[in-house]
């Protein structure tokens, strides 16, 4: 690693006063989203991961046929998401898509995280969505018991609240319970400098959803825009990590592709600093 990586990185850990952890004590997976194609995934693999990035975030906007599923573009292990034919949620809800589901489920990877809606709060109400997760949770376990489901929740909705669904925990908590582990998406844009642990929206999440729901929990995004400078955003990954380690995260996923911003890890510095934390998370 070049001497002004090293320097920056220790310079970063010492200012938050937390050292960085070990294979030891820090069985998270670490991961990313590169985009549907899959060079961009061997490509990420090899600038942030060294080879050892683990879960590759991926979507579909609907249910596909399994062999056109997205989650086959490339990666290790896949936390995937799709969406109700049409975004019809309540037929989804009403069982008209639980062959198309079970079909799907039926192809996934045993260990493969999925869920159907990712960032659903400014989408519905909370008792639509834990209708959704239920009938999700139902038809994937009968079809392939060794997929995980998860809900993946927006850090943005949980602080603004700017569609008016998540005014309470109401339907979101019942949704938590149902599923198998809770996950964040979370973005620190160019105004908002902002690690992990001091976000409004994280807290809120944290402290409605994840602690009453008792669930794993785990970051199933993760972006730092370059407008903060390659110093701040090695910072922030670093604090960022280290609080997955201190609450005993699941998993840790950045965002590595610029489709709706520039959230690229792109100087040396910055993909020097997530390769050591795909080298320091979990391997098998």
């Amino acid at each position: 690693m070049p001497r002004r990586t090293t320097t920056l990185l220790i310079t970063a850990a010492i200012a938050i006063g937390v050292p960085p952890p070990t294979h030891a004590d820090t069985p998270i997976w670490v991961g990313a989203s590169t985009g549907s194609d899959g060079k961009a995934w061997s490509v990420a693999q090899e600038e942030i991961g060294s080879g050892k990035l683990s879960y590759r975030r991926s979507f579909d906007q609907t249910l596909p046929e399994p062999s056109s599923a997205n989650w086959h573009a490339a990666g290790s292990k896949h936390w995937y998401s799709a969406k109700p034919i049409g975004k019809d949620v309540q037929a989804y809800i009403d069982g008209k898509h639980d062959e198309q589901l079970g079909a799907l489920a039926r192809s996934l990877p045993a260990g493969t995280i999925f869920t159907v809606y990712h960032e659903p709060e400014d989408n519905m109400s909370g008792a639509t969505f834990a209708k959704l997760m239920r009938k999700t949770v139902t038809v994937v376990k009968a079809a392939n018991p060794g997929v995980r489901v998860w809900y993946s929740a927006m850090a943005y909705q949980w602080e603004t609240n700017s569609k008016g669904n998540v005014g309470s925990s109401d339907g979101w908590i019942d949704a938590a319970r149902a599923a198998d582990g809770v996950a964040l998406d979370i973005y620190a844009g160019p105004g908002d400098a902002t690690p992990i642990r001091a976000d409004k929206g994280f807290k809120r999440w944290w402290d409605l959803i994840k602690v009453p729901s008792g669930k794993p929990w785990g970051i199933s995004e993760r972006g730092i825009a370059e407008e903060h400078g390659e110093q701040k955003r090695v910072s922030m990954l670093i604090d960022d990590w280290a609080l997955a380690k201190e609450r005993g995260a699941h998993h840790f996923l950045y965002w590595q592709h610029n489709n709706d911003g520039r959230w690229k890890l792109s100087t040396e510095a910055e993909k020097a600093a997530f390769r050591v934390i795909a080298a320091q998370g979990r391997q098998r």
